[in-house]
């Protein structure tokens, strides 16, 4: 059958290709039910409670935490490709937004709820949009020691902000500078209650954690805690509870907001983009090599689109991956997106009939909760391994980790993303550059700065160029190859450029290498070009420089160019 120039079988797979459910869930393995079941239970012990905590981090009730955990996974169950990424509400999102909107007059926490719901469904229009345009590769321009810089620097301004919830205190600034102030003027007015529960409720994260790694530590904490705040009255000692939890689900629609608004929150929008992406498709792609299977960095872009949408319609917040969620999942052996689907469908339970078991969860116990959620973002460790290996990109996350704490989280993850560009068309404009010999007794060649001892051939200068030669570098190419030709103390009648390790080159490139054949005849100088790949080679015939350097192939490498010359013989390995 074919509609408008369409078969039914072309359509059936474009429809396949954007919702990968259709394609798994059919040819669902029923052995797979148990693990995913068990996964998605344990999942939900684990996401309910930091869901809440990650709410109140972002300014809101803790029912948004639950209203996200269920709109975000439900989409990402049908839009997804990763097998074990659990997605929802996260702690580096919330913290952005929540410092973001600091500094926004908003009359009411009903206003403040539906401009962060408008913000996730801004992040799902830029999502979607870059979906459409293919753009699933810019997650590789942000490197791993600017995202190392950036989770460093938000897991400490994190932790900060949960400290005065940890002493008892209230009315603390959202400048993360102002705030240790704040703390330190104020730790007299300590609640000893609120500090004890607190301190007592981490070290029982960190001991279940370490004895029972297995266990839903977070639960178990949350539900012993709100036993005891009840048994001993402590919220009349000045410990601030929770109270009362709606109960429900949210009304789903769009929410109220004015044109002012958009504008307002889209520079917010775009950087929890790049920061949500990037935590998604890094989790993603982790989990994917871990148990040998493809993911598509695209759909993973729709993914986060419908369901950062879909939390927004749904009154919640700004979502991303979640990396200890997702290690949740993966070590209770979840074989597909159905865990996640059975974690929001045990959170739908939770809304409709559980709300009231938290009226008494504490304050202090959601800051532990925060606390140890991002403790390990604070990877001190990875930071001084970064420096080990590369000087130059230990300062680049240095720079970012500064600008977190600086300028706040927003701005952090856009300067981080800026350096990622900065360093890429650094190392594009200023790359290696230097004459090339040959190693002795062989056919290859190297370079002679790190290998002295690599031969000169005599009469030829051999250069390379190691990055593509395109419009950052050209001018610069022709002025090290230049210079460097002038130094030389002997006789040259034949230059070679050496491309083997420039892929592509442009139409920027190609002028400059016309001009660099005008400037060595008029020295008596015959320039030739070698290993040029088929890119390359493709783009110098259309610009007419194969008539001028001689035949350009496959086979033009620089020992048959020498052996053409007549002046050096090939010497056999």
């Amino acid at each position: 059958m074919n509609i408008q120039g369409i078969s039914l079988e072309a359509a059936k797979h474009r429809v396949v290709a954007l919702v990968p459910v259709l394609r798994w869930l059919p040819s669902y393995d029923k052995t797979w039910l148990r693990f995913d079941l068990v996964a998605g239970l344990t999942l939900a012990a684990f996401a309910i409670p930091n869901n809440m905590a990650y709410a109140t981090l972002a300014g809101l009730p803790p029912e948004y935490g639950l209203y996200a955990g269920i709109m975000a996974p439900l989409a990402y169950f049908i839009f997804g490709t990763s097998r074990q990424a659990s997605i929802g509400p996260s702690s580096s999102e919330s913290i952005m937004v929540a410092t973001f909107l600091a500094a926004m007059v908003i009359s009411s926490p009903a206003e403040y709820a539906g401009i962060v719901a408008l913000t996730a469904i801004i992040v799902g229009v830029i999502s979607v949009t870059a979906w459409l345009l293919k753009l699933g590769f810019l997650v590789n321009l942000i490197s791993g020691p600017v995202l190392k810089g950036f989770l460093v620097g938000t897991g400490i301004v994190i932790l900060v902000s949960q400290i005065p919830k940890l002493l008892g205190l209230s009315g603390a600034p959202s400048s993360f500078f102002q705030k240790i102030i704040f703390i330190l003027q104020n730790i007299p007015e300590t609640n000893l209650y609120a500090l004890a529960l607190g301190i007592g409720a981490l070290l029982l994260f960190f001991a279940l954690e370490h004895k029972f790694p297995r266990l839903p530590g977070s639960l178990v904490v949350v539900v012993l805690s709100i036993i005891l705040v009840w048994l001993t009255g402590l919220e009349e000692k000045g410990v601030e509870i929770v109270g009362t939890i709606p109960q429900g689900l949210p009304d789903f629609g769009l929410p109220v907001f004015s044109p002012g608004d958009v504008a307002f929150v889209f520079p917010l929008a775009v950087g929890l983009f790049v920061l949500s992406f990037v935590e998604l498709s890094t989790i993603a792609r982790t989990y994917a090599k871990a148990h040998d299977y493809e993911i598509d960095n695209n759909q993973e872009l729709l993914a986060l689109g419908a369901s950062s949408v879909s939390v927004g319609m749904g009154q919640g917040f700004p979502i991303s991956g979640s990396f200890s969620q997702t290690a949740v999942n993966d070590r209770n052996n979840a074989k597909t997106q159905l865990a996640g689907a059975i974690a929001a469908g045990v959170t739908i339970l939770v809304v409709l009939y559980l709300t009231g078991f938290f009226y008494y969860l504490a304050e202090p116990v959601i800051a532990a909760l925060i606390v140890v959620a991002v403790f390990r973002m604070v990877d001190i460790a990875g930071l001084a391994r970064i420096g080990h290996i590369n000087k130059t990109e230990i300062y680049i996350a240095l720079i970012t980790f500064g600008g977190v704490l600086l300028f706040g989280i927003l701005a952090g993850v856009l300067i981080g993303a800026a350096l990622s560009l900065v360093e890429i068309l650094y190392r594009f404009t200023f790359p290696h550059m230097g004459v090339v010999g040959r190693i002795p007794g062989t056919n290859l060649f190297g370079s002679t700065a790190r290998h002295p001892e690599n031969e000169a051939v005599p009469g030829v200068f051999i250069f390379r160029i190691d990055a593509p030669l395109i419009f950052a570098n050209a001018e610069s190419f022709k002025e090290n190859f230049l210079k460097t030709l002038a130094k030389e103390q002997r006789p040259i009648h034949l230059a070679i450029i050496d491309l083997d390790l420039s892929p592509i080159t442009d139409v920027t490139a190609v002028d400059m290498i016309r001009d660099l054949i005008t400037d060595l005849d008029r020295r008596g100088v015959t320039l030739r070009l070698a290993n040029a790949s088929w890119q390359v080679r493709d783009v110098l015939r259309a610009a007419g420089i194969e008539e001028k350097v001689g035949r350009l192939d496959r086979t033009t490498t620089i020992s048959v160019i020498l052996e053409q010359d007549g002046n050096v013989p090939p010497v056999q390995p």
